[in-house]
C-alpha cells in the first residue's frame, strides 16, 4: 500500500517543481518527433496495411468457410429430416401394408380351417356310412351263414328278407 502512494506522490512532486520552458528545447523535439513518425509511417504504412489487410482478408475467408460449413450441415439436416419423414411414411405404410396382409391370411386360413373341417365332417360321414355298410353285410353274412347250415328249416324268401331286416334294423 506504501508503494501505490510513493507511486502517486512522487510524480505529484516533480510537476510542482518550477520548469522554464524558455530554456528548452522543446519545440525541437517535438518537430523532430513529428518527422520521425511522418518517416516511420510512411515506410512502414504499406507493410501494416497490408498485414492487417491479409489478416482481415484470413480472417474473411475463415468466416466464409464457417458459413459454408453452417450452410451444407443445415442442408444435410433438412436432407436428413425430409429422408427421416419418408421414412416415418414408409413405416407407417409398411404397418398398414403388415396389418391387411395379416388380416388376410388370418381370413384365409379360417376359410382353409372350414374348408378341412367340413371336408373331415364329409369324409367321416363317408367312412361312417361305409362301416355301416360293412357291418350289415357282415351281420346279414352271418345270418345266412348261420340259416345255410342249417338244412331242417325250411323258409322262403320273403321269410328270409324278414327275417334280415329285423336282425339289421
Amino acid at each position: 500500500m506504501g508503494k501505490i502512494i510513493l507511486a502517486f506522490l512522487i510524480p505529484a512532486f516533480l510537476f510542482g517543481a518550477e520548469v522554464d520552458i524558455a530554456n528548452s528545447d522543446i519545440i525541437e523535439r517535438t518537430i523532430n518527433f513529428a518527422i520521425f513518425v511522418g518517416i516511420l509511417w510512411y515506410l512502414i504504412a504499406n507493410r501494416i496495411k497490408l498485414a492487417l489487410k491479409g489478416r482481415q482478408d484470413k480472417i474473411a475467408s475463415e468466416l466464409n468457410a464457417v458459413q459454408d460449413k453452417v450452410a451444407q450441415s443445415n442442408l444435410k439436416k433438412e436432407t436428413i429430416l425430409k429422408e427421416l419423414d419418408k421414412a416415418k411414411d414408409k413405416a407407417k405404410e409398411i404397418i398398414t401394408n403388415a396389418v391387411k396382409e395379416a388380416d388376410i391370411i388370418s381370413k384365409n386360413i379360417e376359410k382353409q380351417c372350414k374348408n378341412d373341417i367340413e371336408n373331415i365332417k364329409k369324409s367321416h360321414q363317408e367312412l361312417l356310412n361305409f362301416e355301416q355298410k360293412k357291418a350289415k353285410k357282415a351281420v346279414i353274412n352271418e345270418i345266412l351263414d348261420e340259416l345255410l347250415m342249417k338244412e331242417n328249416i325250411n323258409l322262403s324268401k320273403q321269410d328270409y328278407i324278414n327275417i334280415l331286416k329285423k336282425k339289421v334294423a
